[in-house]
């Protein structure tokens, strides 16, 4: 059974070393919600759990989506208000690598960073490192002899060498005879809504992004509900249940990524049921726009324990 998480600490924002939350003694049953991480370092343990069933399932190209609003905008990505921020954020995918690493039994990993600052700042914090590190800029960031390949957020300005570093891996493999070896995108922003992008390369990043599965999400929406989906389960929405403080309703279940207007449906639905059906004027709108208010603040409570 779930227990209704603490408030997290000012100092332990985010921090993937930070266990799970003190519980406070309150006992709510099984519920749909219970699948959700109480802590970012639960998280990261289930992505790393979801992607190594999925690659030792046979799937071997994965993605990963980690998306907490202190450190992730949906248009410009990795945002560091906080000091120590980019060192958190950068440890996560240290810790997802480990993890995966482990549940995998890979012995030779390679985490591909988006450029060659952040892999040399890296490569020297990180001397206890059990992995190789690279940058996509780097001529030939992967070798034959990599058995696991971690692609670490990838932004738009990188689109170009992700995609080259995919297709080195799958040259690789083909020339050696052997099976496609595992390559994961953890947080990537390859396709965004960024100005100045051409048609014809925007879609070819989505059919890229298209061969990649999606093996686990965590991604608020408008801070008034969460999309989330765990390798091999269902995509999932949740919003606040407002008769439980700190638990959260499911709302939608389906095989595919709820998104664009279909989603919006979906929050607007849950968070007023009777709105479709109309009639009841300016009090039914209210009521809908002070669900949705409640809503936020919820979300951004949920989304902050997970810092804990």
């Amino acid at each position: 059974m779930r227990s209704i998480p603490a408030r997290s600490q000012p100092e332990n924002q985010f921090d993937v070393d930070t266990g799970s939350a003190e519980q406070l003694p309150v006992e709510l049953g099984p519920r749909p919600d219970d699948i959700l991480p109480d802590s970012l370092a639960d998280a990261v343990a289930q992505a790393a759990d979801a992607t190594a069933a999925a690659i030792n399932g046979g799937i071997n190209r994965c993605q990963v989506e980690i998306h907490l609003p202190e450190y992730w905008d949906p248009i410009s990505g990795p945002i560091f208000p906080n000091k120590g921020d980019q060192e958190r954020f950068w440890r996560m995918t240290r810790r997802f690598v480990e993890a995966l690493a482990a549940q995998t039994g890979a012995t030779s990993v390679k985490a591909v960073y988006p450029d060659a600052g952040v892999a040399a700042m890296l490569t020297y914090q990180w001397t206890d490192k059990s992995f190789a590190v690279d940058s996509l800029n780097a001529r030939r960031p992967v070798s034959p002899e990599d058995e696991l390949v971690v692609i670490c957020c990838p932004d738009p300005f990188g689109a170009e060498e992700c995609q080259r570093t995919v297709r080195q891996v799958a040259e690789q493999d083909e020339k050696a005879g052997v099976m496609e070896r595992p390559v994961v995108l953890f947080n990537q922003r390859l396709s965004s809504g960024d100005v100045g992008i051409g048609l014809n390369a925007r879609r070819l990043r989505e059919t890229f992004l298209k061969r990649f599965n999606v093996t686990y999400s965590l991604r608020p929406v408008a801070d008034v509900g969460t999309v989330f989906r765990r390798y091999p389960g269902l995509w999932m929405v949740f919003v606040e249940e407002p008769e439980l403080p700190g638990r959260y309703r499911m709302v939608k279940e389906q095989p595919n990524r709820p998104a664009g207007e279909a989603l919006d449906e979906i929050i607007m639905q849950a968070l007023n049921p009777g709105a479709a059906a109309g009639g009841e004027g300016q009090p039914q709108q209210q009521g809908l726009l002070g669900s949705i208010g409640s809503t936020m603040a919820s979300m951004q409570r949920f989304m902050r324990s997970l810092s804990q």
